[in-house]
């Protein structure tokens, strides 16, 4: 049976495709709008789009890489996620920060734990002044020479907020990890990268230790 000259199989065919494509556009222009909004601080349907970042971040990968590049999705996933739990994360009672390794310097003369590198305050990195900040706004510290420490954390320590500073990719991953077990999290990413002698924004990050810390705002509105 045909109709204006193709065969039934063929318009079904073409059918389906006209709908991917329309599908297709359709989330592209779902994304562009959502990186829009979440560039300006606000979110639409929250609750529908961490559903989504949480278990198709895959999916939304490889259609972000048709306007962008891997390293902008990471960047707006991060900034999502911040934006999304921003609130529940400040009264979280039993705060971690999660600092990577790579912050140290070259020569550091701290040594490798079974909690992770333990600071000496040599003055060498920033790590010894975001340590002392953090610990004066409630927050555990850890130093971690990768990943899999965040597992050990989480159950030895059983944190109910946890703060992570890393390269892009990595906190990405890790604040989906940690959205998916539903504990908030917080994060900042390095602004140079690599194996040694990365860095991070320290001003920046020394205020959204401040920030978070709901009793400081408590002090601030009573003044």
């Amino acid at each position: 049976m045909e109709i204006f000259g193709m065969s039934v199989l063929e318009i079904i065919g073409l059918f389906s495709i006209l709908l991917i494509t329309i599908l297709i556009l359709m989330l592209l222009i779902s994304i562009v709008v959502g990186v829009y909004l979440i560039r300006r601080n606000k979110l639409i349907f929250p609750k529908i789009f961490i559903y989504i970042a949480d278990n198709f971040y895959s999916i939304l990968l490889k259609l972000f890489l048709l306007i962008g590049t891997e390293e902008t999705f990471y960047n707006v996933g991060t900034e999502f996620y911040n934006k999304y739990y921003e609130e529940q994360f400040k009264k979280s009672k039993n705060k971690v920060l999660i600092l990577p390794h790579c912050l140290r310097d070259a020569k550091c003369p701290a040594k490798l734990t079974p909690n992770g590198v333990e600071c000496v305050f040599c003055g060498r990195c920033c790590i010894g002044e975001i340590i002392k900040t953090a610990k004066e706004n409630g927050y555990k510290v850890f130093i971690v020479p990768g990943s899999t420490f965040l597992k050990r954390i989480l159950r030895d320590v059983k944190p109910d907020g946890v703060f992570g500073v890393a390269c892009s990719r990595d906190l990405f991953y890790g604040m989906n990890y940690l959205s998916r077990k539903g504990i908030p999290a917080q994060g900042q990413a390095l602004i140079k990268d690599g194996c040694i002698n990365t860095m991070v924004d320290v001003n920046e990050l020394l205020q959204r230790l401040r920030d978070s810390n709901v009793d400081n705002k408590n002090n601030k509105t009573k003044e």
